[in-house]
């Protein structure tokens, strides 16, 4: 469950200005440092956020329901170590084929 404190100006829940994840063993409370990207949908709005702990949260509002939930969570530090992982696996191996010795040329059978 997430709680969610808005600042509203024209309309209700205008910006997520912080967040408490509710959960059975963990509740945290994050304060948003930007919002990133949002978008309003046609059975809920969608805000893309930058919280205090340096990650990247997609919080979603369900005006008919009047609930907040949380859909994505993303850690940018993660993300650019699999792309250097997958980029140094991408990397040419050098072929070397087992009693070829020195020679430079193989048979095709």
């Amino acid at each position: 469950m997430v709680e969610v404190e808005c600042c509203s100006g024209y309309r209700v829940n205008q910006r997520p200005v912080s967040f408490t994840i509710l959960e059975c063993d963990y509740t945290h409370r994050f304060k948003v440092r930007e919002v990133i990207d949002s978008w309003l949908g046609e059975t809920a709005d969608y805000y893309k956020v930058m919280a205090d702990d340096d990650n990247v949260y997609l919080l979603k509002y369900d005006g008919q329901q009047d609930a907040w939930d949380l859909v994505f969570y993303q850690d940018p530090r993660r993300i650019k170590e699999v792309q250097f992982l997958e980029q140094e696996s991408r990397r040419p191996v050098p072929f070397v084929a087992q009693g070829a010795g020195t020679q430079r040329s193989f048979p095709i059978h």
